[in-house]
Order: C-alpha cells, then sequence, then structure tokens
C-alpha cells in the first residue's frame, strides 16, 4: 500500500512539474515577443505564430509598420494562464510605447488586455490565435 500512495504522490508532481513547465515555456515565448519588437525582429516575433492564424499575414504586416515608424517597448504582465500539456490561454496586460522615429515625433501609449490562445505543436508552442489583432497595428492606422 505504501508503495501505491508513493506512486500516487510522483505521478502528482510529474503532472505539477509538466504544467509549471509549460506555464514557463509560454511567458518565455511571450518575453521573447517582446524582446523582438525592442530589437525590430519581425521574423523573430511571428515565430511565435503558427502561420495558419487567421490574419497571420495582417499581423505580420502591422509589426513590420510599426517597428518601421517607431521604437517599441513593452512591459507585459501575465493576468491569466489556463490549460494543459498541448493548448494553454493566456490573457496579458500588454503596455506598449511606440516612440516615432521622426526628430520631436509623438510617443504613444498602448495598454490592452491582449488574448492568446496556444497550441504545442513539434515540442514548441504557437500562438494560434491573438485578440485584439490591432494592438500591434502601426501609429498611422
Amino acid at each position: 500500500m505504501p508503495a501505491i500512495v508513493r506512486s500516487a504522490a510522483l505521478a502528482c508532481l510529474i503532472v505539477v512539474g509538466l504544467r509549471a513547465g509549460a506555464h514557463e515555456d509560454v511567458i518565455q515565448l511571450i518575453g521573447s515577443m517582446a524582446a523582438a519588437l525592442t530589437a525590430v525582429n519581425v521574423p523573430e516575433f511571428m515565430d511565435a505564430f503558427d502561420k495558419n492564424m487567421p490574419d497571420y499575414g495582417k499581423l505580420q504586416s502591422d509589426v513590420t509598420g510599426l517597428v518601421n515608424q517607431a521604437d517599441v517597448g513593452s512591459s507585459i504582465e501575465p493576468i491569466s494562464d489556463e490549460g494543459d500539456d498541448t493548448k494553454r490561454s493566456v490573457d496579458l496586460d500588454w503596455y506598449l510605447e511606440v516612440r516615432s522615429l521622426v526628430q520631436d515625433g509623438p510617443i504613444l501609449h498602448r495598454r490592452q488586455t491582449v488574448h492568446c490562445e496556444l497550441r504545442k505543436e513539434k515540442k514548441k508552442w504557437k500562438i494560434v490565435s491573438l485578440k485584439p489583432l490591432d494592438f500591434f497595428a502601426p501609429a498611422d492606422k
């Protein structure tokens, strides 16, 4: 009987560890997206997304326009993170500071709850849905 209890306890610890790992992986992915925006690295930012995501091309175009016209800084705080080892639903309090590249140009501040649906594909997390998509639109849109 004690062996069964130990096995059950070990199984619980493994499941908790997997969930913590999934959360940490997703947070790391979101952090890499913020760093890519700051580094003006659109391919790295877009690598977080499933290429089959609805409006993938629009998002890529908007992010390209945004970083071509401004320096972008991000601050992201997770609000919620639910799911399992293959899919996650995440709400993020995302703050963007969009500083125009034009001398004495405007500085825009955007803050919004961004909702992401993620799926694990070939051992990598990919965003399959992001709302609102226009959060990353260029400042002139």
